[in-house]
């Protein structure tokens, strides 16, 4: 009779579900961040030849706040989302007419 041999097999985890789909909350934070964008560029606070913009990170899929110059497009700082979303709710604490 020939032998047989036993090998253990160990489990494989299966690969997380990819869910593109933002939830509620992300499309929130989204409409927040880019209301915060609007209104920063409204009130000029950023300085006349500069403008705040955003963009989604490839990698993180994240909002990217950054101060571009308007002539270039050059990024000269970028800006933590939840800084663009205080500076935004100062500039309406402060000019609440706007």
């Amino acid at each position: 009779m020939g032998q047989v041999s036993v090998a253990a097999i160990r489990a494989i985890p299966l690969p997380e579900p990819q869910n593109n789909v933002p939830t509620a909350g992300e499309r929130a934070r989204t409409q927040a961040l880019v209301s915060a964008v609007n209104v920063i560029n409204q009130a000029g606070a950023v300085g006349p030849d500069r403008e705040v913009t955003y963009s989604t990170d490839s990698v993180t899929k994240t909002l990217v706040i950054s101060v571009v110059d308007k002539q270039s497009k050059q990024v000269l700082v970028q800006w933590p989302s939840d800084y663009a979303l205080q500076m935004a709710q100062e500039f309406q604490k402060e000019h609440p007419d706007k």
